[in-house]
């Protein structure tokens, strides 16, 4: 049975009974609002002679109301919530789609997800809305009292839904570059320059050292925006037969982890401004500029929410990875040289010092030839 049979099912149970008690366990310490996860409701099957086939439900708290019951949708969208307020007869809330947030006055903030049912008493003082990064979306089922009211709203939320200014953070502690990370400087240089001979000799040597089937597919996808899709789309279909044919060869690469994924409606767009921010190590608020001062939106939503929102998100390869990964593309690549000095301090910012950094300019003349390393190195020393 599907989630939308059981909210259904589950709204018609609550409409329908007429018992004015609460189906909850009395205790000293009384509990208030309720979150029922989708794991935590108790599924029952349904009555056959009421049902055509199978069916199941999920009986929650009853609302006691002597007048209407006032239903709605509500989407809100990221970093948007409610001020605190109070139902005067309670209300349920049914999350249908996204990540949520909501707070009872004096108790933690609790998280909410699809499926998940919320039920609040009479006069209790609570908010709830969308997460920093997700939409969410609800039905609200609030019975409406003899007076009419069904919502008594209060004053605002002192909650940081909204980005703020932050203090540059400091510098990171400084990372002694494994054997793993250098291997991914050939791999993304021939990728750059189109090598695919070169390249597949780069991406036999970088499974044997430690990098992962799937970190590697994040390396090509993270490309794609540094030196388009077509490249970066022959090189993955180097990589997938390459895969195979060690897979027939009975050799067991390490798949490694898969990305998380963040919640549908999830604003890449101040995502990526947030995480600029942290790669830059300067506030949001500069960060929020945006690019070419308006000059081409495209250009500047492209870079916030596709490449440093979506990309930096998939976190099976760590920015610092990401980075390296860059800072090799962009040095193959050449004539580049005022992104190749953000990501150089990008990289700096991320713990690796000038000694790291010389493993990485020496990996470099090995793999793109003297002459693209030295601009490297001309670059680096100018953010001396």
């Amino acid at each position: 049975m599907t989630k939308a049979q059981q909210h259904t099912l589950l709204l018609l149970s609550m409409l329908t009974t007429t018992s004015a008690t609460m189906a909850t366990t009395q205790t000293d310490d009384p509990v208030l609002q309720q979150l029922f996860t989708v794991d935590q409701q108790m599924i029952q099957s349904a009555p056959s002679n009421y049902f055509s086939g199978h069916a199941d439900f999920a009986r929650l708290p009853v609302i006691s109301s002597q007048g209407d019951v006032a239903p709605a949708i509500v989407n809100f969208e990221a970093g948007t919530i409610t001020n605190w307020h109070t139902h005067p007869q309670g209300q349920y809330l049914i999350v249908t789609e996204g990540e949520g947030r909501t707070q009872e006055w004096g108790k933690p903030i609790q998280v909410i997800h699809k499926g998940d049912t919320i039920w609040c008493p009479p006069n209790v003082k609570h908010w709830h809305g969308a997460s920093e990064f997700s939409a969410m979306s609800h039905i609200a089922i609030t019975p409406v009292a003899t007076d009419g009211k069904s919502v008594t709203w209060l004053e605002k939320v002192d909650f940081p839904t909204q980005a703020k200014p932050l203090k540059p953070s400091a510098k990171a502690e400084t990372v002694q570059l494994s054997t793993k990370q250098l291997n991914l400087i050939p791999i993304a240089a021939f990728n750059a320059t189109g090598d695919l001979e070169k390249l597949k000799l780069a991406l036999i040597k970088g499974l044997e050292n430690g990098l992962t089937v799937n970190e590697i597919k994040q390396v090509f996808t993270h490309q794609s925006a540094y030196v388009g899709f077509p490249r970066a789309l022959n090189s993955m279909l180097i990589f997938k037969s390459l895969h195979g044919d060690r897979q027939k060869q009975g050799i067991k690469d390490i798949q490694g982890a898969l990305p998380s994924t963040l919640p549908r409606g999830t604003d890449y767009y101040q995502l990526g401004t947030e995480q600029l921010a942290y790669l830059n190590k300067t506030s949001i608020e500069d960060n929020s500029k945006p690019l070419f001062e308006n000059f081409s939106p495209t250009m500047d939503y492209a870079l916030k929410a596709h490449l440093f929102g979506y990309l930096f998100s998939r976190d099976n390869l760590a920015p610092l990875e990401r980075e390296i990964v860059v800072v090799s593309t962009l040095s193959a690549m050449g004539d580049v040289n005022a992104q190749l000095r953000s990501h150089l301090r990008i990289t700096q910012n991320l713990g690796v010092d000038s000694v790291q950094m010389q493993k990485i300019i020496s990996t470099l003349q090995q793999v793109v030839g003297r002459d693209l390393a030295n601009n490297a190195q001309d670059v680096l020393q100018q953010l001396q």
